[in-house]
């Protein structure tokens, strides 16, 4: 079903902006048979038939295009099948359409959060505020929002009024104990994840971060059964399978690894961080065609992520493709954060082309950037 679903998505999305760009005369009666639309794929929707409710969805647009619902209703099922930018659009549309309706902004902000787009999201929960200052979940997610672009002290200060709000809220503990995870303050995240034990909160979240703190720690199989109840709990949530595929991917478990990192992958294709770790976990066990493709993902999810571009270049090389890796190792030494290990791969490129002068330049310029950088002294003295 997901193939073809996927095939009609092009097809519709044509249909209903070509409908957008065409002046009508909206009535009652329109408004009436999108409603009546929105109806039906509510109903196709919960027997499960995505299609007929994507049909339905579009079908109430096309019948009333100003109708903000029938946007977030299709939006909401773009969401559902991984179709983020789809998604993105309609919610817009209908934040265009409605600019007064605080959870639209908040619906929006999850998407842009999958994109990646961290501030965006942050406007959004922002103005969702605005609209609705009670709202706690909003001012929760304004917490994950400062957390999510690094600003930690930001994301305290919320957690400090909501803790005003509502000392006992086991929520305040999850986030405090995952910033100071982010921030390497483990006893301090372990201190704040049994407060949430102790107010008798043990959801998947709560377990997942404790099994984060065991990871840190270096007690991978201590992590990997948390992550295991994680599951057990909750087996929604791609990010207990991703988790638990790094501790066996450091406990020398690959082909469990690659089992968990592909699991999380099959529920959430957006992230371009679990297609790098299953690249990696890939070329460990020697799939390096496998590890290309992978890379090749998390690069079309993110094109400046600058760590798969470089391992991708070092797996080029590994399979002989030296003009495949120089291309990579360019787009990377054309940035401004010059690194030294750029320029070295770039110096070990061209002296297989047999540019043995221009590869001096580039073990050059890696020094420059790091005096200490052992490995470019013994490819230059190789070089010489």
């Amino acid at each position: 079903m997901k193939e073809s679903l996927a095939y009609i998505l092009s097809f519709l999305s044509f249909m209903t902006f070509n409908v957008i760009g065409q002046s009508q005369q909206h009535s009652s009666s329109a408004r009436l048979s999108a409603i009546e639309y929105i109806e039906e794929g509510n109903a196709y929707l919960q027997y499960g038939d995505w299609e007929k409710a994507l049909f339905s969805y579009t079908n109430a647009i096309q019948a009333d295009v100003t109708y903000a619902e029938a946007y977030m209703k299709r939006g909401r099922l773009y969401e559902r099948t991984t179709h983020t930018q789809e998604a993105l659009q309609d919610y817009s549309m209908a934040i265009q359409l409605n600019p007064y309706i605080d959870i639209y902004y908040d619906e929006r902000a999850r998407v842009r959060m999958l994109s990646f787009d961290y501030y965006g999201a942050l406007n959004d929960v922002n103005k969702a505020i605005d609209l609705n200052a009670n709202n706690e979940d909003y001012l929760q997610h304004k917490v994950d929002g400062y957390i999510s672009i690094g600003k930690y002290e930001k994301a305290i200060e919320e957690l400090d009024s909501l803790i005003l709000e509502n000392a006992y809220e086991s929520y305040n503990f999850q986030r405090m104990a995952l910033i100071n995870v982010l921030n390497d303050n483990l006893p301090r995240a372990e201190e704040m994840i049994f407060k949430a034990y102790e107010l008798g909160d043990s959801s998947y979240l709560t377990v997942d971060i404790h099994g984060l703190i065991e990871l840190k720690y270096g007690n991978y199989q201590s992590a990997v059964d948390l992550f295991d109840l994680a599951i057990l709990k909750d087996s929604s949530q791609y990010v207990s399978f991703y988790n638990r595929g790094i501790a066996r991917r450091y406990l020398g478990e690959f082909d469990k690894a690659l089992s968990d990192i592909s699991k999380a992958i099959s529920m959430n294709n957006q992230q371009h961080t679990i297609f790098f770790k299953r690249a990696l976990i890939k070329k460990e066990k020697g799939d390096f065609e496998g590890a290309i493709s992978d890379y090749n993902s998390a690069i079309n999810l993110n094109p400046n992520y600058t760590e798969a571009i470089y391992n991708r270049s070092f797996t080029y090389k590994v399979l002989g493709d030296y003009t495949s890796a120089e291309i990579d190792m360019d787009k990377l030494i054309d940035l401004p954060d010059d690194r030294p290990e750029y320029w070295n791969m770039k110096g070990n490129l061209v002296v297989l082309h047999g540019d043995v002068r221009f590869s001096l330049e580039c073990y050059d310029r890696a020094i420059s950037y790091d005096v200490n950088y052992a490995e470019a002294y013994y490819n230059r003295g190789i070089a010489y």
